[in-house]
């Protein structure tokens, strides 16, 4: 699979909400749990995305949110259905590349469909406020909605979790 096309659905639907970029444009910069920066992607595989925001340090909403996933992933694989998770970091400075690649290893998140995001402080609250996710800063954290977002891999929401007793499952039926 080509790194490009990872985060397509997402990139679309960020797309959608920008003038200038096309739907094989990422509007603004993000940088991957990899060091790699992604700008464009190939629109020739029609797999969704799951895609939520994250704070690295935060220990309760976060992880919950990081948990369902996970589950996420294994009804996807139970139903033979193929889809793309990504996370990106609400606080750019903490939530760096290397901090997520850490994370990803210490959660045992090594499948190449897994992906993590941080970008700049603009571009992170421009997709916070397309995902409908308020977060904000108490103290030296960040507080936020618990939000996970199905986007199909033409930019359209196709479903969302707002709750951590939802049942995940319901994120992947039609």
């Amino acid at each position: 699979m080509r790194h490009s096309f990872v985060v397509a659905g997402l990139i679309g639907w960020l797309a959608a909400t920008t003038s200038a970029a096309g739907p094989a444009s990422l509007p603004g910069r993000w940088i991957d749990d990899r060091g790699r920066e992604l700008q464009s992607f190939g629109s020739d595989e029609a797999t969704a995305v799951v895609v939520t925001m994250a704070y690295g340090s935060c220990r309760r909403v976060c992880s919950s949110a990081l948990r369902t996933m996970q589950q996420l992933q294994r009804e996807a694989d139970r139903r033979h259905r193929s889809l793309q998770f990504v996370v990106v970091g609400l606080d750019p400075q903490q939530d760096t590349p290397e901090d997520w690649a850490l994370y990803r290893r210490d959660q045992g998140l090594q499948r190449s469909n897994w992906h993590f995001l941080t970008g700049n402080t603009h571009d992170t609250q421009r997709l916070a406020a397309r995902l409908n996710l308020r977060y904000w800063r108490y103290g030296e954290h960040i507080l936020h909605d618990y939000r996970i977002v199905l986007v199909a891999s033409d930019g359209r929401v196709l479903r969302h979790l707002d709750r951590p007793d939802q049942d995940p499952s319901a994120l992947l039926d039609p």
